[in-house]
């Protein structure tokens, strides 16, 4: 590859991302997660306590970065934050390049950053337009992977424990991040055990620096909340209600019908990068059949595909922007498999060649620009909350404290109004999670323990001037009325109806 034609790669790779993710830069929310960042985000900036003031079952990092973002460029700046995920993805897609070219050659490296720039966004807009975990925790894991190759060719204990902390860092935007811990120790150990090497005191220092970096991520979080005096608030969200929420019951027809739609659907969509990038795993493990030597890096990128993919698998609900996780060793994979084919492509009749490219140009560019073009015609139907807003804050001061039954937290945000409780989302209370049976979620059965002790204590201490009753605008929350709940019900005699709008019901304290 010619130095014009590694900028050109360049230029192609940030132009596809910002084209692709050009619809976040108008007015939108295309993903509640964002909603559920920017309200803890907010509180934050209040002088909250993530895990105590303001919950929910994600780890951390995704609320600082929202408030980081809104510390600079102003509360609730949504676009903001969608210009630094334009930086991030295109960041993402140009390191894996470089990965990709390190591991086999420049044309198969700018092949998977082109992958991952294309098909990060071809899905439904909701799930890859929200600068959601799966896009920021992207970033620290690629970059680990490409400063644990660093590490592994110097034989350098610092490169491996910085390889470490980024994957402590992506850890505490997604959990399942930690899956990279394994796959690098386990690179470790063929290294010394199957291709001999290393020798075991390198694999020892080796292992030992990934493991000081993880552990001295997250023990530095851990310190940082002892001192808050909220560490045991953030075992509680970020692990025990975590492992309970994903653990919570469904049942097999669910998990059938969204295996074939939604993951099915994905990978579909993802069709020409999954044909490629398996070629390359069927390849690779061919080798060991044959005992030839895999080198490190070629394992390293299959065991990445292979438990990325499994945490797909985690809770039975197969949400959409999971599988954003598996696009970066997916595109890297397929990259060094397509630039094989091409080559060998190239060579056949002109007819032939030129078939086979607008066959491959239509399973890129259909997807992509199918969704984008979804992502512009749907974008309005994202704002209808926003009549309900203009009328919270026209009822209300800065300082009040308002309570949004239902899972709405852009009512949070939007209105920059405190939450009276710390639920940021009424899903908490009675389990009526948006990835589950509608038989279990109309048990009203939560799964976490001692919620709802938690809501009267956080009512009592500052109870809120309005009420936004949002049972009757979306079908999940239907069989929920606040009159199902004792708790709820007997706060209700403090209240009167004030006004409806647009389906939500609108209280103020008497």
């Amino acid at each position: 590859m010619t130095r014009c034609e590694s900028r050109w790669v360049n230029v192609v790779i940030i132009a596809l991302v910002v084209i692709l993710r050009s619809p976040t830069l108008l007015p939108s929310m295309y993903l509640i997660d964002e909603a559920y960042y920017g309200t803890i985000a907010n509180d934050i900036l209040d002088g909250g306590t993530v895990y105590h003031t303001a919950v929910d079952t994600k780890p951390p990092g995704m609320y600082y970065i929202y408030a980081g973002v809104f510390q600079l460029a102003g509360r609730n700046n949504l676009r903001a934050v969608h210009l630094l995920a334009i930086f991030v993805v295109a960041t993402t897609a140009l390191l894996l390049r470089r990965i990709g070219a390190r591991v086999a050659n420049d044309w198969a490296g700018a092949w998977a950053g082109i992958g991952y720039a294309l098909f990060v966004h071809a899905y439904l807009p909701r799930d890859t337009l929200g600068a959601n975990s799966e896009i920021f925790a992207s970033l620290p894991l690629v970059l680990s992977v490409l400063v644990f190759l660093q590490g592994e060719e110097k034989a350098g204990w610092g490169w491996m424990v910085l390889s470490g902390a980024l994957v402590g860092s992506a850890t505490l935007i997604r959990q399942p991040s930690a899956v990279n811990l394994g796959v690098m120790l386990a690179c470790l150990a063929y290294a010394w055990l199957i291709l001999r090497t290393h020798s075991f005191g390198r694999v020892l220092a080796a292992g030992s620096g990934v493991v000081t970096g993880f552990i001295a991520v997250i023990a530095g979080l851990a310190c940082y909340y002892q001192w808050q005096g909220n560490l045991h608030d953030a075992y509680l969200w970020a692990w025990a209600f975590a492992i309970r929420y994903v653990e919570s019951e469904t049942t097999f027809l669910f998990v059938l019908e969204r295996l074939v739609t939604v993951h099915l659907a994905v990978i579909l969509a993802w069709g020409l990068l999954w044909y490629f990038g398996i070629r390359q795993v069927v390849e690779t493990l061919r080798a060991f059949r044959h005992t030839k030597p895999v080198p490190t890096e070629a394992i390293l990128l299959i065991l990445w595909l292979g438990l990325t993919y499994v945490t797909i698998f985690i809770g039975w609900r197969f949400p959409g922007h999971y599988h954003l996780a598996v696009l970066p060793p997916l595109s890297i994979l397929a990259g060094q498999a397509f630039s094989r084919f091409v080559a060998k492509q190239r060579r056949s009749p002109q007819l032939r060649w030129r078939r086979i490219r607008t066959g491959i140009v239509g399973a890129a560019a259909v997807p992509a620009i199918g969704f984008l073009i979804v992502a512009f015609a749907t974008r309005t139907k994202e704002l209808d909350f926003l009549p309900i807003v203009q009328q919270i804050v026209e009822r209300t001061s800065p300082s009040d404290h308002i309570f949004v039954w239902g899972s709405y937290p852009q009512l949070y945000s939007f209105s920059d109004r405190r939450m009276a409780t710390r639920f940021v989302s009424c899903t908490h209370l009675v389990g009526a999670y948006a990835n589950r049976p509608r038989e279990v979620k109309d048990r009203a059965e939560s799964v976490i323990a001692g919620s709802w002790q938690m809501f009267r204590a956080d009512w009592e201490a500052h109870p809120p001037v309005l009420i936004i009753d949002m049972s009757m605008v979306g079908l999940d929350w239907a069989t929920h009325p606040m009159t199902r709940y004792p708790v709820l019900r007997a706060y209700l005699n403090e209240y009167r109806v004030e006004s409806v709008i647009n389906g939500a019901t609108i209280y103020r304290r008497l």
